[in-house]
């Protein structure tokens, strides 16, 4: 799997579980996969694939 350009390694898992064990927080993240942009009701119903390519855009907030 390729995340943001690099190697991932594999996962088994929900594109959701991959968020949380990576220390995202789904609120506050957009992710592109294939081309595609993922809408945050379908984090958990996506099953992640070895040959994946996932860009994830993480909003971080600040003053």
């Amino acid at each position: 799997m390729i995340v943001n350009g690099k190697p991932a390694g594999e996962f088994a898992g929900t594109l959701l579980e991959y968020l949380l064990q990576h220390g995202y927080r789904e609120d506050c993240v957009v992710v592109e996969r294939g081309g595609e942009i993922i809408v945050r009701e379908q984090f958990s119903d996506v099953v992640l694939q070895r040959n994946d390519e996932l860009n994830i855009l993480h909003f971080m907030g600040g003053g």
